[in-house]
C-alpha cells in the first residue's frame, strides 16, 4: 500500500510538469494478468522514464534542412520555437557537395598557418559557426576562404533535463582553467557534453568553438595571432575543466550541459589514430544520414578526455610551451555516408592520440519498398500469396497490415491476427465465428495473408514493407517455451515515446508470421492441429527504457521464437499522449493530419495502470474461453483495437471486459508530408 500511495505521490508531482499526458483519476482495477510470476511486478511508468532522462533524443523540434551559403555569407534563420532558451540543444552540419557529404570541418572556424592542406593558401579562413541564438532566430555564418560548408543545416531540440547544468559561468581570458564539479558519476562514456558561448555582441553562440588562432588577416577588432574561442578538457564521472583562450571575445560566459544520453546505435570505442591519419569506420546503420546526430570526442593521457581545436586549428605566433607556430592541431569528422564515417587527425595534434565516434539515429518514416496498395480479399478460409520482390534480407523488413471493409468504412486493424468469438459475439456475428486477418510465411519475394472463415472487417487488405535501418536494439531470434515470460534487455534509456516496437515471431510451419497477434483463445471450430479453448499466440508487455517482456501463450504453436526490434523514431505528426478509455467505450481521436490515410504509419500502445505497464495483449481484441487468467470469466471480451481511420481522425474501441488498456496512445506519422526548406544541390 505504502508503495502505491507514494507512486501516485510522484505520478501527481510528472504530471505537474508533463501538462500533455492524461492519468486515470481512480478507477477499476483490472484483474491480474495471465501468465505467472507478474504479480508484484514493480514496473516505473514509460512516462516517468520519459520524463527524468530525455536527453534530447528523438526528432528535433526545428531543422533547417540544408541551406546553401555563399563565402563570407550570414544567413538569419527563423525557427521560432519561443520557450526557454536556456532549454535549446543546437546541432550544426555543413557539407561541401552532395557527393562529398557530411561533414564538421574546422567547426566554429579557423585559420590556416603556413602549413595549410593542397589547394589553400597561407592564412586562408574556413569553417563555419552559429551565433545570435534567440527565442526566434539564429544566425550561420560561412567564413571567407570556406570550401567545405556550401550548405549548412540547423537542428534545435528543446530538452530541460540535462542531467547536469552549470549555468553561465564567467570566464576571464587566458586565466586559469576552471574545473567544474558535477558529480555524475558512473561511466563518463555514456555523457554527452554540451558547451555553448556568449557575449555582448553574438549573443548565445560557438563561434571558434574549441579554440583557433588568428592569421593575419584577423577580423576588425581583433589582431593577428589571437588566441579565440574556448573548450573543455578533462571530463570524468565527477569534473570537467573548461578554458577561455587568451584573446578570446566570444565566450565571456561558458555553460556546460551534460546528458546521460540514450545508447547510441553505433559507437566506435575508443580508436587509435596516428597524426596525419584518416580512419573510415563503418557504422553499418543505413536509413537517411540526414537523421543522425553524430558526437566525437577525443582523448589524450595529459587532456584526459577533450574536444580541444575541435574541427581543426593551425596554431599561431603566440603558442602554448611545447608547441610550435603553425602546427596544424585537433581532429574532425567528414564523409558521413549511411554506411561509413571517416575521422581525420591534423599532422601536428598532441590532443586526440584516440577519437571515439557515437551515432544516434531516428528513422523518419519514408515511402514504403513495397506497397500492396488496396486490393480485394473476397475470399475467406483460402492463404493468398503476394509477390513482394522487395529483395535483400527479410530479418530487415517491418510489415504493415491493415484493411478495410469498404472504402467508405476507414482504415482499421480490428482483431489484427485473427480471433475466435465466445458465446458474446458482435451482432452481425454468431458464437464461435472466426473473424480478422494475419499474415505469416515471409521470405525476400512472398508474403501470405489469410482472411479467416467468418470475418467481414478485412475485404480489403493493404500490406507495405520497409526495409528498415539498423534497429537501435535486436534481440535477433530466440526461442521461447509455450506459457513462458521472457524479458529481454535492451538497455536504450531515453523516452520511450520515440520507439517504434515490432514484434515478430517464427515456427517451422509458419515462417516469419504474427498470427493471432495479441493473443487469442481457439474456439469451437479449430484448425486441426489445436483444440478448442488452446491459448495462442504472443503479446509483448512492460515495457520501460531498459526491457521488455514477452509472453508464449500456453498452448501457442505459432512462436517457436520470438524477435524485438526497437528504433527511435523522429516525432510523430501526431500523438494522443496517453488517454483514458472505459471498457465498452468508443473514443475518437481527432489527428487533424489532414493527409492521405494511405501514407501514414500508425501504432497503438496500451498502458494497465493495475501492474504499471505498457503493453500490446491481446492488441485487436480477443475473447477468453473456458480457461481464462485468474480474475476474469469465461467468455470474456478483452483488448482494444484502432478503425475508421480517416483524413482527419482515428477510433478506439476498448472491448466489454478488458483490464490491459486502462489508457491508450495513438501515434501517427505521416510519410506524405513535406517541410518545404531551402534544398542545396551541386
Amino acid at each position: 500500500m505504502k508503495r502505491i500511495k507514494f507512486f501516485y505521490l510522484f505520478l501527481a508531482i510528472a504530471m505537474l510538469m508533463m501538462p500533455g499526458v492524461v492519468w486515470a483519476q481512480g478507477g477499476e482495477s483490472p484483474p491480474p494478468p495471465e501468465e505467472p510470476g507478474v504479480m508484484g511486478e514493480t514496473v516505473e511508468p514509460a512516462s516517468v522514464n520519459a520524463l527524468i532522462t530525455q536527453a534530447f533524443s528523438g526528432g528535433p523540434a526545428y531543422d533547417s534542412g540544408w541551406v546553401r551559403l555563399q563565402q563570407d555569407e550570414s544567413r538569419q534563420l527563423w525557427h521560432n520555437l519561443g520557450g526557454n532558451l536556456n532549454n535549446y540543444v543546437v546541432i550544426m552540419d555543413y557539407k561541401a557537395d552532395d557527393v562529398n557529404e557530411i561533414n564538421q570541418r574546422y567547426y566554429g572556424g579557423a585559420d590556416f598557418g603556413e602549413h595549410p592542406p593542397g589547394g589553400k593558401a597561407h592564412n586562408d579562413r574556413v569553417g563555419a559557426y552559429w551565433r545570435d541564438l534567440t527565442t526566434h532566430s539564429i544566425i550561420v555564418y560561412r567564413r571567407p576562404e570556406d570550401t567545405y560548408a556550401n550548405a549548412v543545416r540547423i537542428r534545435i531540440w528543446m530538452d530541460p533535463y540535462p542531467a547536469y547544468d552549470s549555468g553561465w559561468v564567467s570566464l576571464s581570458p587566458g586565466a586559469a582553467a576552471t574545473t567544474l564539479h558535477h558529480n555524475l558519476g558512473g561511466n563518463p562514456d555514456d555523457y554527452v557534453v554540451d558547451m555553448q558561448y556568449r557575449n555582448s555582441g553574438s549573443g548565445v553562440n560557438q563561434r571558434y568553438y574549441g579554440g583557433v588562432d588568428f592569421g593575419s588577416r584577423a577580423f576588425h577588432g581583433s589582431h593577428n595571432n589571437d588566441r579565440v574561442g574556448a573548450y573543455w578538457r578533462s571530463l570524468n564521472n565527477n569534473n570537467i575543466t573548461i578554458y577561455r583562450r587568451p584573446d578570446d571575445i566570444y565566450a565571456q560566459q561558458v555553460r556546460i550541459r551534460i546528458w546521460r544520453r540514450p545508447r547510441p546505435t553505433y559507437d566506435s570505442g575508443w580508436v587509435n589514430i596516428n597524426p596525419n591519419s584518416a580512419k573510415t569506420l563503418a557504422h553499418r546503420i543505413r536509413g537517411n544520414p540526414d537523421h543522425y546526430v553524430v558526437d566525437m570526442q577525443y582523448r589524450n593521457s595529459g587532456s584526459g578526455v577533450n574536444q580541444r581545436y575541435y574541427g581543426g586549428m593551425d596554431i599561431g605566433h603566440f603558442h602554448a610551451p611545447g608547441l610550435s607556430e603553425d602546427a596544424r592541431m585537433g581532429a574532425y569528422w567528414r564523409t558521413l555516408r549511411s554506411n561509413t564515417i571517416a575521422v581525420y587527425r591534423r599532422p601536428d595534434d598532441i590532443y586526440a592520440q584516440q577519437v571515439r565516434i557515437r551515432i544516434w539515429h531516428y528513422w523518419q518514416p519514408t515511402a514504403p519498398d513495397y506497397d500492396s496498395r488496396w486490393f480485394s480479399l473476397n475470399v475467406r478460409g483460402v492463404p493468398l500469396a503476394l509477390t513482394h520482390h522487395t529483395g535483400g534480407n527479410p530479418n530487415d523488413y517491418l510489415v504493415d497490415m491493415t484493411y478495410k471493409v469498404t472504402n467508405a468504412n476507414g482504415v482499421n486493424q480490428r482483431y489484427y491476427g485473427g480471433i475466435d468469438f465466445g458465446s458474446h459475439p458482435t451482432s452481425t456475428h454468431a458464437a464461435n465465428d472466426r473473424v480478422g486477418t494475419y499474415w505469416r510465411s515471409l521470405t525476400n519475394t512472398h508474403i501470405t495473408i489469410f482472411r479467416r472463415a467468418n470475418d467481414t472487417y478485412s475485404s480489403k487488405v493493404r500490406l507495405r514493407i520497409w526495409k528498415m535501418p539498423k534497429p537501435d536494439y535486436d534481440s535477433g531470434w530466440v526461442s521461447i517455451n509455450p506459457n513462458q515470460s521472457k524479458q529481454f534487455n535492451h538497455r536504450l534509456s531515453g523516452s520511450v515515446y520515440d520507439y517504434l516496437v515490432d514484434l515478430q515471431y517464427r515456427s517451422s510451419a509458419n515462417g516469419v508470421n504474427q498470427r493471432y497477434y495479441g493473443g487469442m483463445d481457439v474456439g469451437h471450430f479449430h484448425p486441426a492441429s489445436t483444440n478448442e479453448n488452446d491459448r495462442v499466440g504472443v503479446y509483448w508487455r512492460s515495457l520501460n527504457n531498459n526491457n521488455i517482456t514477452v509472453y508464449r501463450r500456453p498452448d501457442d504453436i505459432y512462436a517457436q521464437q520470438v524477435r524485438i526490434r526497437i528504433w527511435r523514431m523522429a516525432q510523430p505528426s501526431y500523438d494522443s499522449t496517453w488517454t483514458i478509455i472505459t471498457r465498452d467505450q468508443v473514443r475518437l481521436f481527432p489527428h487533424k493530419l489532414d493527409g492521405n490515410p494511405d501514407n501514414y504509419l500508425l501504432q497503438m500502445w496500451q498502458y494497465d495502470t493495475n501492474f504499471n505497464f505498457t503493453n500490446q495483449r491481446h492488441y485487436g481484441g480477443a475473447d477468453f474461453g473456458t480457461h481464462p487468467p485468474a480474475g476474469y470469466n469465461p467468455d470474456d471480451r478483452v483488448g482494444a483495437y484502432w478503425r475508421s481511420l480517416n483524413r482527419s481522425g482515428v477510433t478506439v474501441y476498448r472491448r466489454p471486459e478488458d483490464g490491459f488498456a486502462d489508457r491508450v496512445r495513438i501515434r501517427i506519422w505521416d510519410y506524405n508530408r513535406r517541410q518545404y526548406l531551402p534544398i542545396y544541390r551541386k
